[in-house]
């Protein structure tokens, strides 16, 4: 592997695409970091965000190399590489319907955050982002990457801005931390798991079912295993960043963020209201990335990109999923349909394992062209 090609330019705009596509609406408002790690209090949230990146890094440095290294017809097919026909065919349905649920939660989490700042009906916002998802999308997957790829580290950015306050808050008062962190668990917001080792595993795994596909698209797109392995690992050190300032800021702005579906956008209210006019349209822009990676991912199960059975189909999604989103709140969708994923990911982590570490020619895998494919790790 010391030998193989890597372009850092692709490495980064590889590792941007992961961000933009990671930090979508339950990361970009709050709501994931809070309910998965920041409800348990600051140090507890910290602990599960570092073993939640731990368990992120070994999956997506298997994926990505297996998506560069296989080049599946279609990224779905991953499943039945893993788990073999039966089994890997019930994986790639449900990873296609939670997929397309997750992508409706996002569309919500949109419509939250612009009727939250600028005052517009949910609805509208929700019906605005689908659609400039959707116009997206029909471009295909090199130009969505290159496109997301940039919006990364915009996100990181700001995000970590609203960290950087936190901490500048908490400099002036060192015990706000310890305090809201008792106080933070019995204020009644949504929490996935009072423990939080079991937080960390659930949250590491909802991105395995919907994330899964794109990981191997990403991967496709590299030039080596290394180069995707690299940019893989890169990824989920930003993503970490940003998950780590977040928890310690919504435990310090806790009496902020109470009755709030869009805890970050309150937290840049109260830092700056020049900062907020300015990140109610980046909190919306990261959004948008994810929203437009989860519907061209979800099409790609019915149609090659560019196509127009695929345009066709991805304007049948966004219809369905911008009225869905506008159905129940942002809050409540997320604690519904991200623990699901979860817990439907452990058993696929298994087959993940077993073929990885302990039996690499289980369940041979026949591409479309009929020539069966074993796993040959370089």
């Amino acid at each position: 592997m010391e030998n193989q090609a890597v372009s850092w330019k692709k490495v980064f705009i590889i590792a941007g695409a992961f961000c933009a596509f990671w930090i979508g609406s339950g990361v970009a408002t709050g709501q994931e970091a809070l309910q998965y790690a920041a409800s348990n209090g600051a140090f507890k949230g910290i602990a599960t965000t570092t073993l939640y990146s731990l368990f992120l890094i070994f999956m997506v440095y298997i994926l990505y190399g297996v998506g560069q290294r296989e080049q599946f017809d279609n990224p779905y097919d991953v499943f039945e590489y893993y788990c073999g026909k039966y089994v890997g065919q019930i994986y790639i349905w449900f990873s296609v319907v939670l997929t397309y649920g997750i992508y409706v939660v996002m569309l919500a989490g949109s419509g939250a955050a612009i009727h939250q700042y600028y005052g517009i009906s949910a609805n509208i916002g929700t019906y605005f982002v689908a659609i400039l998802a959707l116009a997206t999308a029909v471009l295909g997957i090199a130009k969505l990457l290159d496109i997301i790829g940039v919006i990364g580290p915009v996100k990181i950015l700001f995000l970590s801005i609203i960290g950087i306050a936190a901490l500048s808050t908490l400099a002036e008062n060192p015990g706000i931390l310890v305090v809201n962190s008792e106080l933070i668990q019995s204020a009644g917001f949504e929490s996935v798991s009072s423990n939080w080792i079991w937080s960390a595993v659930l949250w590491a795994l909802l991105g395995l079912i919907f994330g899964i596909a794109f990981f191997i698209i990403n991967g496709q797109t590299c030039q080596s295993v290394k180069e995707a392995r690299i940019a893989s690992i890169l990824g989920v050190c930003g993503v970490f960043v940003v998950n780590t300032l977040l928890i310690i800021s919504e435990v310090v702005y806790l009496d902020t963020i109470r009755d709030q579906q869009v805890p970050t956008l309150a937290i840049a209210k109260v830092v700056a209201p020049f900062l907020a006019m300015i990140f109610a349209p980046i909190l919306i822009l990261c959004i948008y990335s994810a929203v437009a990676s989860l519907l061209l991912v979800v099409t790609r199960k019915f149609a090659v990109d560019k196509t127009k059975k695929f345009n066709l189909t991805a304007i049948g999604l966004t219809v369905v999923g911008m009225f869905a989103g506008t159905l129940l709140p942002f809050a409540k969708l997320v604690n519904i349909m991200y623990p699901l994923s979860g817990y439907a990911a452990i058993a696929l982590m298994g087959f993940i394992i077993y073929k990885e570490f302990i039996n690499k020619n289980a369940f041979p895998y026949k591409a479309s062209g009929g020539a069966s494919v074993q796993n040959n790790a370089k």
